[in-house]
C-alpha cells in the first residue's frame, strides 16, 4: 500500500488519504516522499509536513524516496523512453532524463530526508514508476534496499527477491484515463483475488495519489479494492513484505 507524491503542496490530501486507509483497516503503509516537489517549497523547510511524517513513521509507516523534484528536465533521449514518458506521465518522468549526476541527485534527496526526518529512507520509487535501463544497479550501488516499478517489487540488498505484481492505481488527469484505470483496476482485482478461490492472496499492490480524492468513483473503487485485499491478507509496508519473502514467510 503506497501513497505517492508526499510533499508540502499535497499535505492535506495525503493526510486525508492516510485517514481513509485507516478507516479501511490499513494499519501500515508506505509513503513516497519528494524532497523538492516541482522546485516549490522544500519538504525539509515545511515543519507541518516534517512533523506529520515523523508521526507516521512512529506509528509504523515506512517512508521511501520518490525522486527529488518529481519533474522531468527535458525529453528522454531514447525513442522507447520518450514513448513511455508521453504515455504514462505529464512531464514527471524525472529518472528517464539523463542528469549530469543522477546518482548525486538521488543521494542528496536521501540525505535531506535523513537529516530532517531522522531516519534513512531505504526504498526508492521513480516518479510514474519510470526507470531507465540498469537503474536497479545504480540504486543498489547507492545503498537503497528496494525499489518498485509498475509491474514488480524488488529487494536490492540481501537475498535476491523480485516479485511480479502489477500495481492497482488510478489516473484522474482526464475522464478517459479515469474510466480506463477503473476498468483496469477491476480486471486486476478479479485476477488476483477471484471470489471462488479461498486461498491466501498473493501480493496485492495498491497505489494512491493526491488526485484520487477529486473523484468519488475512484475513492469508491479504492475502498472496494482495499476491503477485498484486507479480507485476504494483512496490509504491510514494502520493506516488511520483502523481509518476510526473503525469510520464507
Amino acid at each position: 500500500m503506497t501513497i505517492h507524491d508526499v510533499a508540502p503542496r499535497s499535505l492535506a490530501e495525503v493526510q486525508a488519504l492516510r485517514r481513509a486507509l485507516i478507516g479501511w483497516g490499513v494499519a501500515r503503509a508506505t509513503l513516497l516522499v519528494v524532497p523538492h516537489f516541482h522546485r516549490e517549497l522544500r519538504l525539509c523547510d515545511h515543519s507541518p509536513t516534517v512533523a506529520w511524517l515523523r508521526s507516521c513513521a512512529e506509528r509504523g509507516d515506512e517512508l521511501a524516496l520518490h525522486g527529488y523534484y518529481h519533474q522531468q528536465a527535458g525529453a528522454p533521449l531514447g525513442l522507447r523512453d520518450r514513448v513511455r514518458a508521453r504515455l504514462w506521465t505529464a512531464g514527471e518522468g524525472e529518472c528517464l532524463r539523463p542528469h549530469d549526476d543522477l546518482a548525486g541527485l538521488l543521494a542528496r534527496g536521501r540525505d535531506e530526508l535523513t537529516r530532517c526526518l531522522g531516519l534513512v529512507p531505504g526504498g526508492f520509487v521513480a516518479p510514474a514508476w519510470l526507470e531507465p535501463r540498469g537503474f536497479a544497479g545504480l540504486l543498489s550501488r547507492l545503498g537503497f534496499a528496494w525499489h518498485e516499478t509498475s509491474m514488480y517489487v524488488e529487494a536490492l540488498a540481501g537475498p535476491g527477491v523480485r516479485v511480479r505484481a502489477p500495481v492497482i492505481g488510478f489516473a484522474t488527469r482526464t475522464a478517459l484515463r479515469e474510466a480506463a484505470s477503473l476498468v483496469w483496476a477491476r480486471a486486476l482485482l478479479a485476477r488476483m483475488l477471484p471470489r471462488d478461490a479461498p486461498a491466501r492472496a498473493p501480493l496485492v499492490r495498491v497505489a494512491l495519489h493526491p488526485g484520487d480524492l477529486r473523484s468519488a468513483r475512484v475513492m469508491a473503487a479504492l475502498e472496494q479494492v482495499l476491503r477485498r485485499a484486507q479480507a485476504a491478507g494483512v496490509a504491510t509496508t514494502t520493506s516488511e513484505y520483502l523481509r518476510a519473502r526473503a525469510g520464507g514467510g
